[in-house]
């Protein structure tokens, strides 16, 4: 497989607090938005990969909050995405989400995680 990443990914196991796919009600939340649990694995200033328990479709549009160490303490990162790949790995997936709304104090705030982590 042709390596297609254009920025570095550090290893992160940061709990995501929200994990949700959009209904058909988007950008609003609606009945058949779906919330999936899910556990950080690594993250770059364009997309964070992560591992769920639930499938999800590939180009899904996603909703996503986490939280990064930052000065002692913790900032919320809030943004958009979608699901550029999903893999099964048996019993979990590896959902790959690329950030499509991202504000620059989150994209800085990210990397500066990712340059003190590399």
């Amino acid at each position: 497989m042709e390596e297609q990443r254009k920025a570095t990914r550090v290893p992160f196991s940061g709990r995501i607090e929200q994990l949700v796919k959009h209904g058909s009600d988007y950008p609003r939340l609606s009945d058949d938005d779906q919330f999936f649990e899910a556990k950080a694995m690594n993250l770059s200033t364009r997309g964070l990969a992560c591992e769920s328990s639930e499938p999800i479709e590939p180009l899904s549009r996603l909703f996503v909050i986490f939280s990064l160490p930052a000065g002692g303490g913790e900032r919320k990162i809030t943004c958009e995405g979608f699901a550029a790949h999903v893999e099964s790995l048996g019993s979990t997936y590896t959902v790959g989400i690329s950030f499509i709304d991202l504000s620059e104090e989150d994209r800085a705030a990210i990397d500066a995680f990712v340059v003190s982590a590399a």
